[in-house]
């Protein structure tokens, strides 16, 4: 299969002239196959992948092993960069304290905006000289004609595959520097073009979506923050009706693992972090019409009337439903504001990211928090917990 880049600039832009391009390698199919393309196009690839994890997993050993491997066979350099102690900090800590505080995170979005863009973009202009970074992420990206403008995020023609909610937090000054070539491939064919180079053979491991969660999350969780028994609660009746190791081992709108023999089906309602609470009932107590997003990260400015038809998604497998924003006068201009949907949502969780689009479901202007979130404490090398002896058994 041949690969013809330029037909696609007009709606997923690629330099044409040849630059040199650090390609984030996960160790998967998909950025080793980016890696050859832009190879075959005649640009001076870099092959870059970000250290997160000490141990197996597709962000470490493997990723190391199977991308430094596709580097090799191409003929183009490989280097990793250290960034297990930023990603202890933004993406596990985060992880950790938000379910501890009752709160349901997202830590691939946190991951993206902080350790893969924000972090992996500096390293590769500063040390590597590159003048873009290339991901294997499912989407299109629209540059502006001039130098000044905004970049505009597309959902990717293979809609299984989008991936643009991931992205729904990623700093706007990053995209400048962002390339996202399979915004316009269908899954299959990337599938097919790595068949014909030999690459599945080499890097054949999808990546997942919790890549330090090895052994499911609650027995991940039980190790950071223990056990501690607690009460179910029927949230019309007020009667306990079970007993729970932990507030942080559920989510709302949960129905599995609960444990409760009950004379209609439940689902967590609510946890309450404070008392280690976890409080269940019917569906129906699940659907949303009205809630707050926090801390908007605009990938461009909205205008007023476009606030009054998008496409809100609050979760990243579900479907998006019609809304609007309002601006929330106690919150912060600009950044929180009250959503109203035009139909029910089930189980709209605190903490989650609540993605917006456009009204055709075509662009992504942005993301926030659900309701709540914990703030993000910049990340200062000094005070960074201690890293894993690298010769140590892996303990995640």
């Amino acid at each position: 299969m041949p690969f013809t880049p330029y037909a696609q600039n007009h709606l997923n832009w690629l330099p044409e002239k040849p630059s040199r391009i650090a390609v984030g390698m996960s160790g998967g199919v998909d950025s080793s196959a980016i890696a050859y393309m832009l190879k075959e196009m005649g640009h001076d690839v870099v092959g870059l992948t970000a250290w997160t994890l000490n141990g197996p997993g597709t962000c470490c050993n493997d990723a190391l092993v199977n991308a430094g491997r596709v580097c090799e066979e191409l003929g183009c350099d490989f280097d990793t960069v250290d960034l297990r102690a930023e990603f202890h900090h933004y993406v596990m800590d985060y992880y950790e304290k938000s379910y501890q505080a009752g709160i349901t995170p997202n830590p691939c979005v946190e991951c993206n905006r902080y350790v893969k863009w924000e972090r992996l973009v500096d390293y590769a202009r500063e040390s590597l000289d590159c003048e873009y970074v290339a991901t294997g992420h499912y989407l299109s990206l629209l540059r502006p004609q001039g130098a000044d403008g905004d970049f505009h995020i597309h959902r990717a023609v293979d809609e299984r595959k989008d991936q643009t909610y991931m992205l729904a937090r990623v700093f706007p000054k990053d995209l400048q520097h962002a390339l996202f070539p399979l915004g316009l491939w269908q899954k299959e064919d990337v599938l097919a073009y790595a068949r014909e180079r030999g690459i599945i053979q080499q890097s054949y491991k999808e990546s997942v979506d919790v890549c330090f969660v090895l052994d499911g999350q609650a027995n991940y969780l039980k190790g950071v923050l223990g056990v501690k028994k607690g009460e179910i609660i029927e949230i019309e009746s007020g009667k306990v009706v079970g007993e729970h190791d932990g507030h942080w081992l559920y989510t709302r709108g949960q129905r599995k693992g609960l444990g409760v023999a009950y004379e209609h089906p439940l689902y967590v309602i609510k946890t309450d972090a404070k008392s280690n609470t976890v409080f269940v009932g019917a569906k129906t107590h699940l659907e949303t019409l009205h809630f707050k997003v926090k801390r908007m990260n605009w990938l461009h400015e909205p205008s007023e009337t476009s606030l009054q038809e998008l496409k809100i998604k609050v979760r990243y497998a579900g479907e998006p439903t019609l809304g609007r924003l309002v601006q929330d006068t106690r919150g912060t201009l600009g950044e929180d504001y009250l959503v109203e949907l035009a139909k029910p949502q089930q189980a709209v969780t605190p903490g989650q990211i609540a993605a917006i689009y456009d009204a055709d479901f075509r662009e992504l202007l942005g993301g926030g928090y659900i309701d709540t979130m914990l703030t993000q404490a910049p990340f200062d090398a000094e005070l960074a917990k201690p890293l894993p002896d690298l010769n140590a058994n892996c303990s995640i």
